[in-house]
């Protein structure tokens, strides 16, 4: 029934939330003993203002009102240290049970909440992209490209994960690093976007709204396991299923629309990774 559906729903969904806060406290445990490649939770860039009238239209609700507050806070500090992370991860955990799309099996309303660029503001570790461990002012920003966009900058039916700033500006002013790959919605789940090959890694320009900019081609691999290889990933790693990426909490309101999301499954690198994004446009 449907009591049951939504038992199960948040429960799945408690599940990969514990996982990544598994992961981003033993990522802090590590950091804390001096390892200086351990991945930690990161503020990264600030939200949307709640001023800002071009988001009017999405609604608000205290736990959402209290992640974004508790980004800015931490971001502001001086430290944005695990303290401050583990409120962001606190408000996430109240947060993903009130996904506007809970329990919606309708592929086309999370393609149309999903389309459009997203930027990226915190994440529960970096180990996705290495570059996002830098420090500011050296940290690109990282964007997220859905459907319209993502189809005139790499192709139809796939997503892109966009670098720029920081230390790529020396690459010129409108430099961005694409990473893009295959994507589908699980069948029954899709909130689910499976990861599918071909995946590239280019070298082009941020997206100009209008004609698409050439890309030069640095690596193009044909499956999971080449494409892991190249990222000098272990024998097990590249063995492991393709990735599977979760929307744990969705907004379809435009400009400002919040969205928490978790690498499910695949490589055991990056699973249990969490992510908030911001949709920009």
């Amino acid at each position: 029934n449907d009591d049951d559906d939504d038992e199960a729903f948040v429960s799945s969904r408690r599940r990969l939330f514990d996982r990544a806060l598994s992961s981003a406290a033993i990522a802090s445990s590590l950091a804390l003993t001096g390892n200086p490649s351990a991945a930690s939770a990161k503020v990264v860039s600030l939200p949307i203002s709640p001023f800002d009238e071009s988001t009017s239209a999405i609604p608000s609700i205290p736990e959402r009102d209290a992640l974004l507050q508790a980004i800015v806070q931490t971001k502001s500090s001086s430290n944005n240290n695990n303290n401050d992370n583990d409120a962001i991860l606190r408000a996430i955990e109240k947060l993903i049970p009130l996904s506007p799309l809970n329990g919606n099996s309708e592929k086309k309303k999370y393609d149309a909440a999903l389309d459009g660029e997203w930027k990226l503001i915190w994440y529960s570790s970096s180990n996705f992209s290495p570059l996002l461990k830098l420090p500011s002012p050296f940290r690109p920003d990282s964007y997220q490209y859905f459907g319209a966009i993502a189809a005139a900058e790499v192709g139809e039916g796939r997503v892109a994960q966009g670098l720029s700033g920081g230390v790529l500006s020396a690459l010129g002013p409108d430099a961005e690093l694409w990473l893009s790959s295959g994507a589908v919605g699980r069948e029954g789940d899709p909130s689910t976007l499976e990861i599918y090959p071909p995946f590239r890694f280019q070298l082009g320009a941020s997206p100009s709204y209008g004609e698409s900019k050439p890309k030069r081609t640095v690596v193009e691999a044909d499956s999971d396991a080449e494409f892991r290889k190249a990222n000098a990933r272990s024998a097990e790693a590249q063995a492991a299923p393709k990735n599977a990426y979760e929307q744990l909490y969705l907004e379809d309101g435009g400009r400002g629309s919040v969205r928490v999301s978790v690498i499910a499954s695949g490589d055991p690198v990056i699973v249990g990774e969490m992510f908030v994004h911001q949709k920009l446009r």
